[in-house]
């Protein structure tokens, strides 16, 4: 019988001249970054002494996670009761294989068979006084990665309302929000019947027995009354209007919303009347009519006295085609983070820390404005400056994609009232299409003396009065269509 026996191998030693010749890659990495390093994003800060001791693992990951309810920093620091950061029902995916019309994550497997890549995942320390080892002192920890590709969902549902036990309830962070844009509808409403919605200006009247303005041919000012029995109100059709959010920034301790404000729109076309095209039927505008005041102060024409000794008062139609255009909009947008549900990351980083002082931590962005500041106080919301507590901060613009508005805007008064005054400033004396109404006609002179409707085409071009003062109105807690959450679950299960 033959016996074999395994070759034993020895360790060779290598002169330095061959060790640097050798090629590898170590799983882990140690890195420093000294409070004068150029590197350092610290190192402008007067009296800066913090270092990073960097520690990461060169891999990538795969994860799939929920978590039912994360809460961190609750207490402490930042106050008694809430908590740094407060989130329920935080689930972490793969991106998704394709987005619907609406912008809704749509996966060809079902969400649960994906996972979220980590590249490189990483911890940091900040340490103060790092050359000391009698004072150097921990500062700050944080979690991280050099790319995250994943899909970041916050609550189970997209209710038409904020939520107080599901999603981000606090958020104490850095996210930018990368521009985009969105479609908003009106409410059906009506309008002219409170005083705040008086219209006034000027129309043109010809008025005639056989043919012609022989009674009158003459400016008149009229002035609706509101809250006269005889005034039923104009009907304000819904209407749809295309809006677009430049890029904002969501900064700050313990948020529990974010602010977009003077997001510039324009409504095109307002129809108040049946209109040429047959988008709105006659039928929807039928009972529509307004009493209005009749006066000749300052006009010019002929026969203006005539008419109001006659008739001081009349009702008013709005004749086809009638229509307010050209309505510059600014609105100023709240939403409850509570219902902002997917965060796709695709391919950035973001980061997880605490601190027990103010930090700009390597990599964190720095405004342009702020890059040569000695101070983290002095520097704007548009810096990642991670404050004392927990912090959750994303690298790059988050995108939100389209955000379509699935609830009408209700036209309440306050937003009615500023666009009777721009009507009402509109129709001056000189303005083109002011309206025009005819009673050429004995029949038509007895109609309007029995009190019958006068019927005329406004169309009021609220452009030149309303591009330098728009109509301002806040949106509030609106349900996106794009942010209904796909469960990170097998089966019928919401969560788990």
């Amino acid at each position: 019988m033959q016996n074999t026996f395994a070759d034993a191998k020895q360790l060779t030693e290598l002169s330095d001249k061959e060790m640097s010749q050798v090629e590898g890659q170590a799983l882990m990495s140690l890195s420093y970054l000294a409070p004068t390093d150029a590197k350092n994003p610290m190192k402008n800060i007067t009296g800066n002494n913090i270092g990073f001791y960097k520690l990461g693992m060169e891999a990538e990951l795969e994860l799939n996670a929920n978590i039912k309810n994360l809460q961190l920093g609750c207490g402490g620091v930042n106050g008694a009761g809430a908590c740094d950061i407060d989130i329920k029902n935080l689930a972490l995916s793969g991106l998704p294989s394709s987005y619907d019309g609406n912008g809704v994550p749509v996966y060809d497997n079902g969400r649960a068979a994906t996972s979220g890549k980590i590249t490189n995942p990483f911890m940091e320390f900040a340490i103060s006084n790092p050359m000391s080892s009698s004072t150097r002192e921990i500062k700050g920890l944080r979690f991280s990665a050099e790319k995250i590709n994943a899909l970041l969902s916050a609550g189970l549902e997209n209710n038409s309302v904020a939520s107080t036990t599901d999603g981000i309830q606090r958020l104490s962070g850095f996210m930018q929000i990368a521009g985009t844009t969105g479609t908003a509808y009106t409410q059906q409403t009506t309008f002219g019947l409170t005083q705040t919605q008086q219209l006034g200006g000027v129309a043109r009247l010809c008025v005639g027995l056989i043919g012609g303005c022989g009674l009158a041919d003459t400016d008149i000012n009229f002035s609706s009354k509101p809250t006269s029995t005889a005034s039923t109100g104009i009907t304000v059709p819904s209407v749809s209007t295309d809006f677009t959010i430049n890029p904002f920034t969501i900064n700050g301790t313990r948020q529990t919303k974010a602010m977009v404000n003077d997001i510039r729109t324009v409504l095109s076309k307002i129809p108040i009347a049946a209109d040429s095209a047959g988008q709105y039927s006659s039928s929807l505008f039928t009972n529509d009519v307004l009493e209005v005041d009749l006066n000749c102060n300052n006009v010019s024409g002929r026969g203006c006295g005539l008419i109001t000794a006659l008739k001081d008062t009349a009702k008013f139609k709005m004749g086809k085609d009638s229509a307010i255009t050209n309505l510059n909009l600014s609105i100023d947008f709240e939403q409850s983070l509570s219902m902002f549900h997917n965060i796709p990351l695709t391919g950035t980083g973001g980061y997880l820390s605490l601190q027990s002082i103010a930090l700009l931590w390597p990599g964190a962005t720095v405004s342009t404005a702020d890059a040569g500041k000695t101070s983290l106080s002095q520097m704007s919301g548009n810096t990642d400056v991670a404050q004392k507590g927990w912090w959750m901060s994303f690298a790059d613009p988050v995108q939100l994609g389209k955000l379509n508005v699935t609830q009408p805007i209700i036209l309440d008064d306050a937003i009615l009232a500023q666009v009777a005054q721009r009507v009402t400033q509109t129709l001056t004396p000189d303005y083109v299409n002011k309206p025009k109404a005819n009673a050429r006609y004995l029949t038509d002179v007895i109609s309007l003396l029995a009190d019958n409707p006068l019927t005329s085409t406004i169309q009021a071009d609220l452009n030149s009065s309303t591009l330098v003062n728009p109509v301002y109105f806040k949106l509030q807690n609106q349900q996106l269509g794009n942010q209904k959450v796909v469960s990170n679950c097998y089966g019928s299960l919401k969560f788990c």
